[in-house]
């Protein structure tokens, strides 16, 4: 089934030349793809190497996919690609994923997106992976963190000068406990969901 691959990269390449032809010729073209298969092919990565297998009927919208730089995401070669070094870093989306255990989907509304790769080579495969395999869910993942410093910085901040003013009143300092009220938590007025740590980005992931 390899072949289907090469067809599409062949028929992708020659839409960018007709596309720098201008429009009078490119509406001179038609372009047919009658199969519509459930086989599986195979494309690579060409940020990292890694074999994907896709259904026959989605290869022509993965090979013309771009990353930032302009070049191809994929290819149907793999000597294109670079060599694929199988990992055990799990992408955030995994079912077995640090992001899932520890609620952080749950908390910005990605609880139902799972993703299966669970072999990626390193942290920044990981990221690299995220930021253009799962482009919206990543950037939803990456708001929360940040907004959670801010949170944590702005908590610790409230806290010594908790401490700073108790200090100054020859009180006891408070505990961890008492420098991070609850009132940090709060609920979305959308769907309703109560002590949420960061409003904002379960809007962002939920409520998109």
């Amino acid at each position: 089934m390899q072949e289907v691959a090469e067809r599409e990269r062949k028929v992708r390449d020659l839409r960018s030349q007709v596309a720098e032809l201008g429009n009078s010729l490119e509406g001179e073209v038609v372009f047919q793809h009658i199969r519509t298969r459930r086989n599986l092919v195979t494309i690579y990565s060409v940020l990292d190497g890694e074999p994907i297998p896709i259904p026959e009927y989605m290869v022509r919208a993965a090979l013309s996919k771009v990353l930032d730089d302009g070049r191809y995401m994929f290819t149907d070669k793999a000597s294109e690609a670079p060599e694929y070094k199988r990992g055990s870093v799990k992408c955030f989306l995994h079912t077995e994923s640090a992001e899932r255990a520890t609620g952080v989907l749950a908390e910005i509304g990605l609880e139902g997106k799972v993703c299966p790769a669970g072999g990626l080579a390193s942290a920044h495969a990981k990221r690299m992976h995220g930021q253009h395999r799962h482009h919206q869910e990543w950037e939803a993942y990456t708001e929360y963190l940040e907004d959670q410093k801010e949170a944590e910085q702005q908590a610790r901040a409230d806290g010594q000068l908790d401490a700073t003013l108790a200090i100054a009143r020859g009180s006891r300092s408070p505990s961890p406990s008492e420098a991070q009220p609850d009132a940090l938590l709060g609920a979305c007025d959308i769907c309703g969901k109560n002590g949420l740590k960061n409003v904002g980005a379960h809007k962002r992931g939920a409520h998109k």
